[in-house]
């Protein structure tokens, strides 16, 4: 199954870097993730459903994989949100950068933390201290 993510991936990674200008093409490359694991996910339910023989819940899976992104984008968009503010009045440099960084990278922790946890996804249950 990783195989099918890394082809996925491989390809996409290719594609973007050849067809985008060098300004967004390391962006567009790291973007290639989420279609990557998309199929990567696709590839394993569909597996598991064939050795499961049929007793796959689809739809606890689908629910439990869009309540993840939901809170998966919110956090996103909060932590960049705060990564971009702090860099505004922090400046550039290397300790402003690092800093906007972290404080973008813990905003998006605590938010997805967070929204994952309010809809009670099973997989944040089963963490220490998130029960």
């Amino acid at each position: 199954m990783a195989a099918w993510v890394a082809v996925v991936n491989i390809a996409l990674v290719t594609a973007r870097h050849v067809l985008l200008p060098a300004r967004w093409a390391v962006t567009a490359m790291a973007g290639a993730y989420t279609p990557s694991y998309a199929i990567g996910l696709l590839v394993t339910a569909r597996l598991l459903r064939r050795r499961a023989g049929g007793r796959l819940d689809d739809g606890t899976l689908r629910r439990t994989y869009a309540k993840l992104l939901v809170a998966a984008g919110l956090g996103a968009a909060l932590g960049w949100t705060v990564a971009r503010l702090c860099g505004t009045r922090l400046g550039t440099g290397t300790a402003p950068t690092t800093l906007s960084l972290t404080a973008g990278t813990l905003t998006l922790a605590v938010v997805h933390l967070t929204t994952a946890r309010l809809p009670r996804a099973p997989e944040l249950r089963r963490l220490p201290g998130l029960r």
